[in-house]
């Protein structure tokens, strides 16, 4: 069981700009109404040229639009690999040193709540993100000089659902009703990463998977988690 209101300090991981509103949006909401301190850690951050899209992005383009949605989900942020060309490229870099950089994030930030990207992914990054991120969240106690994460859980991207779904048996869901007009804003915000419908990213989609979920619980619109661990 997670309690959501004894989880002052969250971190969320991202693989990109915009993975963290697709998938936890919703939830990042919530939090932010019960005044939690959420973090996000995105992992690169590059100008980019995008299917659907003339011309490319720039990296401050995409800054901008992350202050933006921090603006509307009310979280701080931080990028592993800024302007550093690593966008789809994060499988050159060793896993030691992506590893070593998240415990540090961890030991500093001591979060309660640690939301990851799915490693059920055709995307290289999402699962270099995954693999490390695990590898980081490994249960050391803390009398080894170690913050041990009391609870993980592992959002789903719907742009993988094609392949396989993208949370198999999901064991967490977060009823998002109230909520799923606010990640709309936030997705809307990264105007260089938004696509009409039939785009898996597109408004649309957006809420028909939230629609989806939220039937599977009774409820109008819901977001699915993996829950990895929950100390109670």
């Amino acid at each position: 069981m997670l309690d959501l209101s004894l989880c002052s300090r969250v971190l969320v991981i991202a693989p990109h700009a915009d993975d963290e509103a697709l998938g936890c949006g919703g939830l990042m909401a919530r939090l932010a109404d019960y005044g939690a301190s959420v973090r996000t850690l995105f992992m690169s951050v590059d100008g980019f040229h995008h299917y659907g899209l003339e011309g490319g992005t720039t990296f401050d383009q995409r800054v901008d639009e992350i202050k933006d949605v921090a603006k509307l989900l009310n979280f701080e942020w931080d990028i592993l690999y800024p302007d550093q060309d690593m966008i789809e490229k994060l499988d050159t870099v060793p896993k030691r040193d992506i590893v070593d950089r998240f415990e540090k994030e961890l030991n500093q930030f001591e979060p309660e709540l640690v939301l990851i990207p799915s490693g059920a992914d055709y995307d290289q990054d999402h699962v270099v993100t995954f693999d490390t991120a695990i590898a980081a969240l490994r249960p050391i106690s803390p009398v080894f000089g170690k913050w041990l994460v009391p609870n993980i859980a592992v959002y789903e991207s719907p742009k993988i659902m094609w392949w396989k779904e993208a949370i198999p048996r999901p064991e967490l869901f977060i009823d998002i009703s109230r909520h799923l007009d606010r990640k709309q804003e936030a997705l809307a915000a990264y105007v260089t990463q938004a696509r009409p419908s039939p785009h898996i990213r597109a408004p649309e989609s957006v809420e028909a998977l939230a629609c989806l979920r939220g039937k599977e619980i009774g409820v109008e619109f819901a977001e699915a988690y993996k829950l990895l661990r929950a100390v109670v």
